[in-house]
């Protein structure tokens, strides 16, 4: 607890300090936990210009973490990250497209967002492109295409596209049927 309390008590002006201020309240990480004093850590960095700030102000807004839940905001912090090129934001922005959460729902965006984020490593933005791939959300169903990047992110750790991998075997979609390799999946 002694460095967040000295961290405080000197009042940085670094933007990646303040960030990491703004983690340990969210989370209690070292001081006690305190969602509203992590959410204007976060601000003080986002306003600077910190994309990861940025990414967790969003979700701040979103979720409602020490702020009330504004999903117009949480919006627009994403999109401020996710046009830095932050994955997270990127994903998450997706995500307010395809369900229209803080702004008109457009699917094909979605779709582009969560491709730019993939492509970036992010096994969240896999795994919801996978799902657009399988459903044909906002590109032309390609269910090959879906079990590879249900794969990607499953090996990555990412539990919904491990359980979407093992649906994958156990259907024959993008891939031959095989209910054992699915069920190693679950």
């Amino acid at each position: 607890g002694e460095a967040g309390k000295e961290a405080v008590e000197r009042d940085p002006q670094d933007a990646d300090e303040q960030c990491e201020l703004g983690v340990a309240y969210v989370e209690g990480r070292g001081v006690e936990k305190d969602p509203k004093q992590g959410f204007q850590w976060f601000l003080k960095a986002a306003e600077q210009g910190h994309a990861e700030a940025q990414f967790n102000l969003g979700r701040c807004y979103a979720q409602g973490i020490g702020v009330e839940k504004d999903t117009k905001q949480a919006y627009k912090w994403y999109k401020t990250a996710a046009e830095q090129g932050d994955a997270k934001a990127q994903c998450n922005l997706g995500i307010c497209y395809e369900k229209g959460i803080g702004v008109e729902k457009d699917t094909k965006q979605a779709y582009k967002l969560y491709k730019t984020a993939a492509e970036q490593g992010d096994a969240k933005a896999q795994c919801n492109l996978g799902i657009c791939y399988e459903k044909g959300i906002g590109v032309e169903k390609d269910t090959k295409q879906a079990y590879k990047l249900y794969k990607t992110a499953a090996e990555q750790g990412h539990a919904k596209a491990q359980y979407n991998l093992g649906g994958c075997y156990e259907s024959g979609i993008g891939v031959e049927k095989d209910i054992k390799q699915g069920f190693q999946w679950f």
